[in-house]
């Protein structure tokens, strides 16, 4: 009996550790993606070649949290999350321009002069400017009588513009937005309390990139090059 006892109340705490464990959900808020496109992919002689340039975080959240020694974290993300998106479509070729100071570090360590290695570097048809204009955070929750919740949430705002390098001449801009969000609940003292997801920052910005992806792509795709016409 007594051991039947114990083994029941220990399933009851199993139970209740299980109901009350902190349920954690995740919406990227993107309201509007854009008009559909069509992402066929590209043989790489049809592909325009892109590079990312400048991106910075001008947001007034941040701005020394999100900086290291070695430059800017915030914006090297937001670019490297842009870059990404580009490659998947299978329409681009990306080349990397922010950290060209480490690649003509590597070439000199291969052998290559200066004079060869500006030689070897590829043109773009367009280069991309961008910076994280918002980033704000919020924190919200709710207590009952025996519980509480608790939910995160992030805005960004970024802006692109798509340059054309041999005249300097924007020739699109776009802002877009995102917000993440997490929601935690405990019962009964169960579930802890976590502090703010840093993950969070990341996830508003991805949201507001690929809020603009199609537009982009889009405005792209109708400055392609003509094929055998000169770059």
């Amino acid at each position: 009996m007594r051991e039947s006892l114990v083994h029941g109340f220990a399933f009851a705490l199993a139970a209740l550790a299980a109901a009350c464990s902190p349920t954690r959900t995740i919406n990227e808020g993107v309201a509007d993606r854009g008009p559909a496109v069509a992402v066929a992919p590209l043989s790489e002689a049809e592909r325009m070649t892109i590079a990312i340039g400048r991106f910075t975080n001008e947001s007034s959240y941040g701005a020394g949290l999100f900086t290291d020694q070695s430059g800017d974290r915030l914006g090297k993300q937001a670019s490297d999350m842009l870059a990404n998106h580009l490659v998947e479509t299978r329409r681009f070729t990306v080349v990397e321009r922010p950290d060209i100071g480490r690649l003509k570090a590597e070439a000199k360590l291969a052998g290559l002069s200066d004079e060869a290695f500006k030689k070897n570097l590829t043109g773009v048809d367009a280069l991309i400017l961008g910076s994280v204009a918002e980033l704000g955070r919020e924190t919200t929750g709710k207590s009952w009588f025996v519980g509480r919740s608790k939910e995160q949430r992030a805005r960004a705002r970024v802006v692109l513009r798509l340059v054309d390098p041999r005249t300097g001449e924007i020739f699109y801009t776009q802002e877009g937005s995102g917000e993440a969000t997490i929601e935690a609940s405990s019962t009964l003292g169960f579930g802890g309390s976590a502090g703010w997801d840093s993950t969070l920052d990341g996830k508003a910005i991805d949201a507001a990139l690929v809020n603009m992806m199609n537009n982009v792509v889009r405005t792209l795709d109708a400055r392609r090059p003509t094929k055998g016409a000169a770059r």
